[in-house]
């Protein structure tokens, strides 16, 4: 047998992670290939939900490289880890994180690293079929490999629909159009500096409420940039007050998201709720608040500490208005830059 240690490693990997699906039902015969398959299936499923969902919430791993990455879909050794608040597609803490573990390019790290899983394990498959050959390893490898970077395209277009409360679409044009949406969306969060969990947030709240008879473009912008006393709900999501050029562009998008939402037939009002309580965070750990709060706590006042601890086991919820008005707010512009706070080496 020329792969014993590796096929050791496969079943300590099938025990640990898949017991039910990838060892009690091949173990006894020693059918490794069918463990393997079942472990390469699951953990691209796992990898791609996680570094989804990291884009769904905000949410920048650092360094994201294989070593860091774990089979069933978890990651080790944040490096350092933080959740944006000014959109940037390339955010990171880590100074030394560069493009390639910059906040959009997530997905394309979590492929990377289950492709070395893939290559790792595929000699156990080519060994283990009727065609052992060369060519049929380079034609394994090329169709598992692009029905994974398919999965993960598929995961991350998924969670851009959800965030705009598109849940169900049943077509592929449909899907499409709304893709559509957020590739239009993108740079023009991108120019204007939009505080991206409040962005989200608010969206969903402006539109739950949302009439079609009554909230036309310039209303449904002028609700999402406006502040009121309300919980600070409807803080503006815009670091910088928006200029015409730029309200304009927004309220165009707007035009195109709402026509989408009325002729979908989506639900604006359970959409929106459904936005709140599975997809858009209220809150998140914002790095300045968790330097405030370790710097009291280091003075011998853990209190917001403790604040920020439960509020972070109940991220959707809307929290009191004291937990509003401390924890749902954009960065102070010192925050932004700051070194520690807005950035690590």
């Amino acid at each position: 047998r020329e792969w014993i240690e590796l096929e050791e490693m496969v079943w300590h990997a099938a025990y640990r992670e898949y017991r039910d699906e990838a060892y009690e039902p091949f173990r006894s015969s020693n059918d490794i290939a069918s463990a393997a398959r079942v472990i390469l299936s699951k953990s691209s499923e796992g990898i791609s939900t996680m570094v989804a969902n990291w884009v769904r919430v905000g949410f920048a791993q650092g360094n994201f490289n294989g070593d860091n990455c774990l089979i069933a879909g978890r990651t080790m050794d944040y490096g350092p880890f933080g959740w944006m608040e000014e959109y940037n597609p390339l955010f990171a803490k880590w100074t030394g994180s560069g493009n390639h573990f910059g906040f959009l390019n997530q997905p394309s790290a979590g492929y990377a690293n289950y492709v070395v899983l893939l290559e790792s394990i595929l000699p156990i498959l080519v060994a283990h079929s009727d065609t052992n050959n060369e060519d049929y390893r380079n034609e394994l490898l090329e169709r598992l490999q692009q029905d994974a970077q398919e999965l993960f395209q598929r995961k991350l277009d998924e969670c851009f629909r959800s965030k705009l409360g598109f849940f169900e679409l049943s077509t592929q044009q449909d899907k499409e159009r709304i893709d559509a949406l957020w590739a239009e969306l993108e740079p023009l969060m991108r120019r204007t500096r939009v505080d991206w969990t409040i962005f989200w947030r608010r969206l969903s709240h402006v539109m739950k409420d949302f009439n079609p008879d009554t909230h036309d473009a310039s209303f449904i912008l002028d609700t999402l940039t406006t502040t009121t006393t309300t919980q600070q709900q409807d803080k503006s999501p815009f670091y910088d007050v928006l200029l015409e050029p730029d309200r304009e562009d927004y309220k165009k998008w707007i035009s195109k998201y709402t026509f989408a939402v009325l002729e979908l037939g989506v639900d604006t009002h359970a959409a929106g709720t459904r936005m709140l309580q599975h997809v858009n965070p209220k809150y998140t750990l914002r790095e300045w608040m968790l330097v405030d709060a370790y710097t009291a706590a280091a003075a011998g006042d853990d209190s917001s500490l403790k604040a920020l601890y439960a509020l972070v086991q109940r991220p959707y919820e809307e929290g009191t208005e004291e937990e509003s008005k401390a924890f749902y707010t954009r960065a102070p512009e010192d925050a932004l830059t700051t070194g520690g706070t807005a950035f690590m080496s």
